[in-house]
């Protein structure tokens, strides 16, 4: 049944147009597809080239990006495939590898490293993906300017994102974050994230000047008192903040900020703010946070017009809901006879 399963998901990808060739890299015994080893895959691929990595029991490991590429897996939530997701310990971009994509995985860390052929890692784009350490640009200034970090779900309660000094214009996103951000520009945009802390005391902004601040939450499960910004300047504008605990929270520089307001989400309990999957933190009917953005969208993961997606899927990507063998008894040779049915995520 499981080599059934590989061979609709591959069918799936083929009713839908790639400019790009895909290559498909599965590690799990008599899969089927066209690589078991992702570096393989990489180093195999020509630049703009689509790599759709499977979901699998074990770890594909760390892998060097030297190209212009597109990672793709099938989403972060493992009740979605059977409990198995396509994990990554490390991706390392190098050399020309700007323009690269990476969306529907799951990483422990993303960062830059020493380039010597034509070094270029500026426009990466990492989108919807589960990151379990954090994303770091390079050392070098300018050489990974542009990065859009948007849709993550950051599980460490360490540096979540690190753009280095010298870097220029990212931007972060519609991601559900439990660390702190560093090293952030005037030129960077942090906008409808929420922040969540389950410290008495956190730093959210390390070594930041300037960067643009909105419509983001902040939300405490402990006895926070104070949304921490050392050594920071940041001006607050259109966030929410809100503890679980009943602690009041200082006032955040700026204006327009809801200071001490629930939000309202749809659902999540005050016993389970961290259960991230089960949890479902777009706004209900009369929040305070509706269309109350400096955009006049919503404050939080689904306003800038974003579908915020907890799953991890990437967009424009089938996904199978039903399979049904209509004839689950076929003598040798003959055809079995299986219905299935998918939607495309928009």
């Amino acid at each position: 049944m499981k080599t059934l399963k590989i061979t609709i998901l591959c069918s799936l990808l083929s009713l839908f147009s790639f400019s790009q060739t895909v290559h498909t890299v599965d590690n799990r015994d008599q899969s089927g597809a066209q690589f078991t080893n992702l570096q393989t895959a990489i180093d195999a691929a020509s630049a703009g080239d689509i790599i759709q990595v499977y979901p699998s029991e074990d770890s594909y490991g760390a892998v060097d990006v030297g190209k212009s590429l597109t990672l793709m897996g099938f989403g972060h939530n493992p009740a979605n495939t059977d409990g198995e997701v396509a994990t990554i310990s490390t991706i390392t971009f190098r050399n020309n590898s700007a323009g690269s994509e990476i969306k529907g995985l799951s990483i422990s860390s993303i960062r830059c490293s020493s380039s010597t052929t034509s070094p270029d890692q500026d426009n990466i784009r990492i989108i919807n993906n589960r990151i379990n350490a954090g994303v770091t640009g390079s050392t070098t200034d300018n050489l990974s300017d542009n990065w859009v970090i948007e849709g993550n779900y950051f599980t460490s309660t360490g540096d979540n994102v690190n753009p280095q000094n010298g870097t220029n214009n990212w931007q972060i996103k519609n991601n559900f974050m439990r660390g702190y951000l560093i090293s952030l520009n005037n030129t960077c945009i942090v906008t409808n994230n929420i922040f969540l802390s389950t410290s008495s005391s956190a730093i959210f902004f390390y070594n930041s000047d300037g960067p643009l601040v909105n419509n983001n939450i902040f939300l405490a499960t402990g006895t926070l008192t104070e949304i921490g910004t050392s050594p920071s300047t940041i001006t607050f504008v259109s966030n929410i903040t809100y503890s679980f605990y009943g602690a009041t929270i200082a006032a955040l520089a700026g204006s327009n900020n809801l200071n001490n307001t629930n939000p309202l989400f749809v659902n999540v309990p005050s016993d389970a703010v961290t259960d991230f999957y089960n949890n479902n933190y777009d706004l209900t009917s009369g929040s305070p946070g509706i269309n109350a953005g400096s955009d006049g969208t919503d404050i939080g993961l689904f306003g800038n017009n974003f579908l915020f997606d907890p799953n991890g899927r990437p967009n424009l990507t089938p996904y199978p809901e039903s399979i049904t063998i209509t004839n689950s008894v076929v003598a040798p040779g003959q055809t079995l006879n299986v219905n299935f049915t998918a939607t495309q995520k928009q």
